[in-house]
């Protein structure tokens, strides 16, 4: 599995529209985060299958800790340090005052579960957490499927996990919505999309959509230009008839609101969702040119796309600055433009120097030779699993 440059750029684009979304300029820019979750399936599959082969000698348990290891050096630096930052805050000003009960949460990559709970208060410069949450949760269970899945059962159980999830998504409402301590028995609509938006297992199709992609006739298959294009009509046009049939939908969401909670798109909207990002990296890893994703060739947007975990993490403590230095300041004819541009520059510069000067530390420590680190002397996991 080579590095691509292109896909840096299509998460630095998910990021931007995460940054917008949060900033409320953007309603829509939430499925950046669903970009991001198809993608971890395509990259942590694929470091799964090719690991397969390349511990038959050393077993399970040594691919495992070298896999842990690796995850862990890359992500817990920069969580934790964020978390961190939010403690020395909270221990000489004491806000937000919620901290201090979400601190066990947060700890335990466990904040998408307190979601659910009416006692949760939310704030967000912790809030957005959720969502890594649910990716570490991901990263515990996955690979160890994957890893005893028969190559023989492959494409077709990961094929039929796809209509699975919209069941599961199904199940999670409806136990969710029915427990007295959980959000949603009010019958409010959003709330009681809630569940499905933020639990694992309603995401599984997310990360099957990304395993997916390591097979591929499956992924060439994705790849064409007409597959990528009517993917992309088909979530703008169904988005388009939920605008003119909800009253509720405003055009500004372009039909994807928040939490997809009207005319049932909880159940199958996200994969709509997860089919098109699915297409969309597919036809970036086959290197067919498409005229949309010309952007991704830009140096610019690949390296945003390197340092998108430090955006994705700083950026809310930044909007929260922004926006409470800018209610002081007199309002203006595109301030709220200029105000998102300010928040993109200063997540940026952020994000660069937490790279470059902390995460990095870390991810050097991640080169200790392992059978992971050399792959020239075995087969791409698409070579088994065809």
């Amino acid at each position: 599995m080579k590095y691509n440059p292109q896909l840096d750029s299509m998460r630095a684009l998910a990021a931007l529209a995460i940054i917008a979304h949060h900033y409320l300029l953007f309603p829509a820019g939430w499925i950046g985060v669903q970009f991001f979750f198809v993608l971890s399936g395509f990259l942590i599959s694929g470091i799964v299958l090719k690991g397969k082969q390349q511990y038959q000698t050393q077993g399970m348990i040594t691919f495992f800790k070298d896999f842990y290891k690796r995850r862990m050096l890359r992500l817990f630096p920069l969580y934790y340090g964020y978390l961190l930052i939010l403690g020395v805050i909270f221990l000489f000003i004491h806000k937000p005052e919620a901290l201090s009960t979400e601190w066990p949460w947060l700890l335990t990559y466990t904040l998408n579960f307190r979601w659910l709970f009416d006692s949760y208060t939310f704030h967000m410069i912790y809030g957005h957490l959720w969502s890594l949450s649910l990716e570490w949760q991901f990263y515990l269970v996955w690979p160890l499927f994957l890893w005893k899945l028969p190559e023989s059962l492959f494409l077709k159980t990961l094929l039929w996990l796809l209509p699975a999830a919209m069941v599961i998504r199904v199940v999670v409402y409806l136990v969710c919505n029915h427990l007295q301590y959980f959000v949603g028995f009010d019958g409010n609509a959003i709330d009681e999309a809630l569940a499905p938006y933020v639990l694992p297992f309603s995401h599984l199709d997310a990360f099957v959509f990304g395993a997916l992609l390591c097979n591929k006739p499956f992924r060439e298959i994705m790849s064409k230009a007409r597959v990528v294009y009517s993917c992309i009509t088909l979530t703008v046009v169904t988005g388009l008839l939920l605008v003119i049939s909800i009253p509720s939908y405003h055009l500004s969401s372009f039909g994807w609101p928040g939490n997809l909670p009207q005319g049932y798109q909880w159940i199958w909207g996200y994969s709509v969702l997860n089919l098109t990002s699915a297409a969309i990296i597919a036809n970036l890893l086959e290197q067919k040119d498409v005229w949309l994703f010309s952007f991704t060739k830009l140096r610019l947007f690949q390296y945003l796309g390197k340092i998108s975990y430090g955006m994705y993490v700083y950026h809310p403590i930044i909007i929260f600055s922004v926006m409470a230095f800018s209610a002081k300041m007199y309002a203006f004819p595109g301030s709220k433009i200029l105000e998102l541009l300010i928040v993109i520059a200063l997540t940026t510069v952020t994000a660069h120097f937490s790279y470059e000067f902390w995460e990095k530390r870390f991810i050097k420590k991640r080169t200790v030779p392992t059978p992971l680190t050399k792959p020239e002397d075995l087969p791409e996991p698409e070579a088994v699993y065809n």
